[in-house]
């Protein structure tokens, strides 16, 4: 059983180029899709499927694709995602710098953001469980008065949420739920939800997410 992590350097590049997320309209650093290009390359090769495939199989434009294959591109997490499921793999692992050996202690800090807002808040993908349905461990940090918009998850996800510090607040549909620390809720994720600070503190949160 393997477990996936994202190691501190694999976002490390030139700090003035970066990426948007479609879903938050915050950047994210360019290095990292560079690498995850080269994956995504590899792997539609190993598998045997051309461009149009890919692109016909995940949803997204064979020109993104192959601009994202070349370095060039700035895809969404949303996209990655989509190309994941394409290629029968996962988000996790498709970004993941190195596997991490279960049993090993270490700390979310030696880890890179995956996702950045420019106002502090963070989401750090610590570990994932990669299988017929994947699990994910991230550690959120949300700045006051910040938001992050989610697209669906596939169809049966869901996921727990516990807060630390903080308060959260968490909009799944028309539904509306307020978190203090110690607060914790199970959602359903495979339609719109977001997450947004509107108090003066950070928020901290710890996210379990399940994908069949």
């Amino acid at each position: 059983m393997q477990y996936i992590a994202l190691a501190a350097g694999a976002v490390v590049g030139d700090e003035n180029v970066h990426v948007q997320d479609d879903r938050s309209g915050r950047p994210v650093p360019l290095a990292l899709f560079q690498a995850v290009g080269v994956r995504v390359r590899s792997l539609r090769l190993e598998r045997q499927l051309t461009l149009d495939e890919l692109s016909a199989r995940s949803g997204v434009s064979r020109r993104m694709v192959a601009l994202l294959e070349a370095g060039e591109a700035n895809p969404s997490l949303g996209t990655l995602d989509k190309l994941a499921g394409a290629l029968g793999t996962d988000f996790a692992s498709l970004v993941a710098a190195r596997p991490v050996a279960p049993l090993v202690p270490k700390s979310s800090q030696e880890v890179a953001p995956v996702w950045e807002d420019g106002l502090g808040s963070t989401a750090r993908l610590l570990a994932s469980k990669p299988g017929a349905g994947t699990i994910e461990l991230w550690q959120w940090e949300l700045a006051p008065g910040s938001r992050y918009e989610a697209e669906p998850d596939p169809p049966g996800s869901e996921e727990m949420i516990l807060v630390s510090a903080g308060r959260l607040v968490i909009e799944v549909g028309e539904d509306r739920f307020s978190l203090a620390a110690g607060g914790y809720l199970r959602l359903p994720t495979d339609r719109p939800y977001a997450y947004a600070n509107t108090g003066r503190a950070r928020a901290r949160f710890i996210r379990v997410i399940a994908t069949p």
